[in-house]
């Protein structure tokens, strides 16, 4: 596992709420990311210090807040959420990821493994059938496993990244 492997798994995000889908991709790629579809600017910087991570945001006043504070910020520049992975992944010179789909999508918790026996009648049949392994989230309670999703995102990070990224084997 190369240095930058390492430190990508400790990088965390908080995104303004313009960035809703960006912080998704974020977490898709197993990146602690914070996000509130509505937060004053005021509770995201404290929250960002306190917590050391890096401010995503499209906003400029709070882009020249975060520097008046001494916080790490990027600006997000472009409006389509391939184009802002490529510029968070060069702007912190983030080679690769090694933590694919570990967390909750919708609210970033940390995924847990759970028996096949625990989710009989939670998933459908079919996905019961044919899946073996399937993790949950303990805050929210939604049930993941490895189906097609899995495969569609991987492909879309492929054509995002060019397939460089070598850690984001589903």
């Amino acid at each position: 596992m190369s240095y930058l492997k390492k430190m990508s798994s400790r990088i965390t995000f908080i995104a303004d709420c313009m960035l809703g889908r960006l912080s998704r991709w974020l977490r898709i790629c197993g990146f602690d990311t914070v996000y509130y579809r509505k937060i004053d600017d005021s509770d995201l910087l404290k929250k960002a210090g306190h917590e050391g991570r890096i401010i995503l945001t499209r906003d400029k006043a709070l882009f020249r807040e975060c520097q008046k504070e001494g916080l790490q910020a990027v600006f997000i520049l472009d409006n389509h959420f391939e184009e802002q992975l490529k510029q968070i992944f060069k702007q912190l010179h983030i080679s690769s990821f090694d933590a694919f789909t570990q967390r909750c999508l919708d609210c970033n918790t940390l995924l847990q493994r759970v028996k096949k026996s625990e989710i009989i009648d939670k998933v459908p049949r079919y996905v019961f059938t044919y899946q073996e392994q399937f993790f949950i989230c303990p805050r929210c309670k939604k049930i993941f496993w490895a189906g097609t999703h899995l495969k569609h995102m991987k492909k879309k990070l492929d054509t995002i990244f060019g397939d460089k990224n070598e850690s984001s084997q589903c």
